[in-house]
């Protein structure tokens, strides 16, 4: 059985201050994959391919340029991964979501995802997250939210890291990204690049 790497980040903001600029939606994704390193190494070539520096981040709101972003989910839509997403409307979530700490209301959501995923998928996979506040707390805190919620962790490790050093976190954002301004904005433009890898995308309305 192959072992798979998953790398998980959001889109959108934990915030329901809506009046002043908070998202509707709050997206998490997560893509899998069963050769890490050559996805990786897909982002180093459109990087040289485009003339960006070695360091660049690849992030969905900074693909300002259409010809920028058309050649990154070009070659997203040819590479192997697969793709789980849970989308929140905050706008229909009941009021105990609104009271919740941000770091709370971020792990609800990512244990929701983790739940989507299939135990055979996550068997002795390793899951890398995004860093939402300290990377210590939020490993600690979703130990703890994984246990009350009862949800089994079949990963072998999860591990956090920042997203500049991580081009598996960037793939999730490029995709988290391309669900969330399909369903705020009701562009597809870069969501049709990826629809054909998600296996499953739980609309999470409270």
């Amino acid at each position: 059985m192959l072992t798979l790497t998953f790398a998980g980040d959001e889109s959108g903001d934990v915030s329901f201050a809506f009046g002043k600029g908070a998202s509707r939606y709050f997206v998490v994704a997560a893509i899998a994959t069963a050769e890490p390193d050559a996805l990786r190494q897909l982002l180093a070539d459109v990087r040289q391919a485009s003339g960006l520096p070695a360091e660049y981040e690849f992030s969905f709101n900074a693909l300002s340029s259409a010809p920028l972003r058309e050649r990154v989910f070009t070659a997203l839509a040819g590479a192997d991964f697969e793709v789980w997403a849970v989308v929140v409307d905050k706008t229909a979530l009941p009021d105990p979501f609104k009271v919740m700490r941000r770091l709370d209301f971020y792990l609800y959501f990512v244990t929701e995802l983790i739940r989507l995923i299939p135990a055979d998928k996550r068997e002795g996979a390793t899951l890398i997250l995004d860093e939402f506040g300290s990377a210590t707390t939020q490993r600690t805190e979703l130990r703890r939210f994984m246990a009350a919620r009862n949800i089994p962790r079949h990963f072998k490790r999860i591990v956090v890291r920042r997203s500049r050093s991580e081009p598996l976190i960037q793939v999730a954002d490029l995709v988290a990204g391309a669900i969330l301004r399909r369903d705020a904005k009701g562009e597809a433009d870069a969501y049709d690049y990826v629809e054909k890898k998600l296996r499953q995308v739980l609309e999470f309305c409270g």
